[in-house]
Order: C-alpha cells, then sequence, then structure tokens
C-alpha cells in the first residue's frame, strides 16, 4: 500500500509553452484559458493560503504548467520576482544601465509585464535583453530614485476601477475581474490604497 501523499501541484492537463521574455502575469492568463480556468483562480490556487494575493512561487508554477523551474527561469523576464526555495538570485551589474532614464525603465517595465516580447523591446528601444530583465526585476516601489509609487493608477485603469464601484463591487470582486476580464494583473494592495484615498476625497468635510 502506498502510503505517499500526493503533491499539491499536479500538472494541468494542457502544457504552455512560455514564451521568451513574457511575464508570469501573462503565461497564467494563457495557461490558465487553455485549461478552462478562471485566471484569477489559477493565480489564488497559486499563491495559496494566506497570501491569496501574492507571486506564486516559481516552483508552484512550473508544476502545474509541466515545466521545469529551470525552463521558466530562462523564459520569463520577471522569473526572479517570484521567489522560490534553494534558486540562487541573478546577479545584476553594479550600475544602473536606467540610473538617468527612469520613465525609459518604467515604459520598458510597462510593455513587458502586457506581454511584449523581450526581443522585440531590446530592437524598439535599442537596449540590450539584460537591460530589460533589470528594469522588470530590480525592485522599484522603494526605489530612492523615484521617490513615490512606480505605477500610479491612471488612465483607462482608473476609469475600469470608478465604474466597477458604481457597480458597488468589493475590493477583491474588482481585482478579480480586472484580471478574468481585462487582462490586468493590479497588486491587491494598489487596489485597496485607490479605493480608499479616492474615497477618502468624495468624503464631505
Amino acid at each position: 500500500m502506498n502510503s505517499e501523499v500526493p503533491p499539491r501541484f499536479a500538472p494541468l492537463p494542457v502544457r504552455v509553452r512560455p514564451c521568451l521574455g513574457e511575464s508570469s502575469d501573462s503565461y497564467i492568463r494563457r495557461l490558465a484559458r487553455a485549461n478552462h480556468l478562471k485566471p484569477s483562480f489559477l493565480h489564488c490556487y497559486l499563491s495559496g493560503p494566506p497570501q491569496w494575493f501574492a507571486r506564486p512561487l516559481l516552483e508552484n508554477l512550473a508544476a502545474v504548467a509541466g515545466h521545469s523551474p529551470e525552463a521558466l527561469e530562462r523564459a520569463l523576464a520577471d522569473a526572479s520576482a517570484l521567489g522560490g526555495a534553494n534558486r540562487p538570485r541573478r546577479r545584476f551589474p553594479r550600475k544602473n544601465p536606467f540610473a538617468q532614464r527612469q520613465d525609459l525603465a518604467h515604459r520598458i517595465a510597462q510593455e513587458a509585464l502586457k506581454g511584449t516580447q523581450l526581443r522585440t523591446l531590446a530592437k524598439r528601444y535599442n537596449v540590450r535583453c539584460w537591460d530589460i530583465r533589470f528594469a522588470l526585476e530590480t525592485p522599484r516601489l522603494t526605489s530612492t530614485e523615484t521617490g513615490q509609487l512606480s505605477d500610479p493608477i491612471t488612465g483607462e485603469l482608473a476609469h475600469l476601477i470608478q465604474k466597477m464601484i458604481r457597480r458597488t463591487l468589493n475590493k477583491r470582486q474588482i481585482w478579480i475581474e480586472l484580471m478574468d476580464h481585462h487582462d490586468y494583473l493590479v497588486k491587491y494592495h494598489r487596489i485597496r490604497h485607490y479605493i480608499d484615498y479616492t474615497q477618502a476625497r468624495t468624503m464631505p468635510e
């Protein structure tokens, strides 16, 4: 009799090959839809309790995708941000290639996280692929060079969230709808802070 406990994360029936330079968010969405799952469900399943809205570990994603962590490490542009046990971090050059071009780093990161290929971005902006990985994987939210949040909720995204607020959706429902129906993966704490801030501004004094 086999008393071994089956692994929590088993490979999904349909395997999806990651594209070089693709973001983990984009890959999770494609993997979920290929297997007839909601992207928000797969993301939360991979993250697990208690941090349902956090980034999943690379090992968890590799297990359900049916690929090795090393294969995803080579392909996904933001693989290092996923974390994982006993996995060395990439070593970046000491000099920040975007020290004088923070706006360019932000623009590249935004396009990459929406699914634009790494090689396409390198050619478009005349930078090295390594520099694009630097822009994606270097923490910017607490950077003293930016002095503020790098990814404010503005424009179309803010308009979508405002429409959902008027529909009386709560913060969790907004996070899910943005991912499942609009292909936006916005960190939950950003949604929470944005809603709290806008509601505070509209309160009568």
